[in-house]
């Protein structure tokens, strides 16, 4: 797939020599095509490379589509170890969720999963900012933008939830279903959408605290029309600080600190600090001054340190009475 990736890019952008180059820390001293760690690419490696892939697609069919009791039992599991209170399985976790929807978005049967369940696990995580979560936000937004785009927008992402949201267009004679992507039936080159539009994912946001349908319609009209990667998940991430500040009012108002309960630790809400949601309007609005006059860190210690005591061992005369 990497390769893929590198050969892709050459053809993008008409350097044939792209192909030749490898990694930094291993240059290419044979002169010709290498994979992309760096290897040399035998004549029969295009031939291997197009088995792994048809491997990788048979599993996922296989999966999710062939057996519903192994598909079902196979999503409630993934949805679980998104809460999980541990910062690597939710990560790990949020990459195969991003499998998932590239395999199985478009199926109407998998609607109940993904537009309820997943996304109110994904969104719950980070509108309750529990302190396991502070580093994976982004990897949890990412989700629920995956989500939001698939079975509401009408739009598909590349592989991993990444890349700007390729939209479809509306069918001329229903306005209310979309146009199946071409790569419907490949999940390795972006996968498909839910053609006629859930609305399972805006009840979800709906019921959150100080969040109204115009909020909504105004995420969704924004999330058209600037489709980058980086500008719908900005626009996920506005949202949700609106729904994280009030549910925090709620709990304050309760006595709660944040988790339901006085227990403390990783399940703690995290502070302001350290949370993404507050993180773009920190750097607005708290910038602190330079100061007039230069001072060190080793100046600081300095002046932090005890007077010396005089130079030599302690004598009658140097000795505190």
């Amino acid at each position: 797939m990497a390769y893929q990736a590198k050969e892709e890019q050459a053809s993008r952008r008409g350097d044939p020599s792209r192909i030749n180059l490898g990694p930094k820390t291993r240059p290419n001293s044979s002169g010709g095509p290498i994979n992309a760690d760096g290897t040399p690419r035998s004549e029969a490696q295009t031939a291997m490379d197009a088995r792994k892939l048809l491997r990788i697609d048979a599993l996922n069919h296989f999966l999710f589509l062939e057996n519903e009791s192994i598909a079902g039992n196979l999503t409630l599991i993934i949805i679980q170890c998104l809460a999980y209170p541990d910062a690597y399985t939710c990560r790990r976790a949020t990459r195969i969720c991003h499998r998932i929807l590239e395999t199985v978005a478009w199926a109407p049967h998998y609607t109940n999963l993904l537009g309820d369940r997943l996304f109110t696990q994904a969104v719950k995580n980070i509108v309750t900012e529990p302190k396991w979560m502070v580093g994976v936000e982004w990897d949890m937004i990412n989700v629920i933008r995956d989500i939001y785009c698939r079975l509401v927008l009408g739009q598909y992402l590349q592989p991993g939830g990444q890349g700007v949201g390729v939209q479809q267009a509306v069918l001329p004679h229903n306005p209310n279903e979309y146009e199946q992507s071409k790569s419907v039936d490949r999940p390795l080159q972006g996968g498909g959408i839910l053609t006629i539009p859930s609305n399972l994912p805006r009840h979800v946001l709906a019921s959150l605290p100080g969040i109204d349908m115009q909020a909504i319609d105004a995420l969704e009209q924004n999330m058209r029309e600037k489709r980058s990667a980086k500008a719908q998940k900005d626009a996920m991430r506005d949202l949700l600080r609106v729904a994280a500040e009030n549910l925090k009012q709620q709990d304050e108002s309760r006595g709660s600190n944040g988790s339901g309960s006085a227990a403390a630790g990783i399940f703690d809400r995290a502070v302001e600090e350290e949370s993404l949601l507050h993180n773009s309007r920190r750097s607005l609005t708290q910038v602190e001054d330079l100061p007039e006059k230069l001072v060190t860190r080793s100046m600081v210690e300095k002046q932090q340190r005890p007077q010396e005591q005089p130079d030599g061992p302690p004598t009658l005369f140097n000795v505190e009475s």
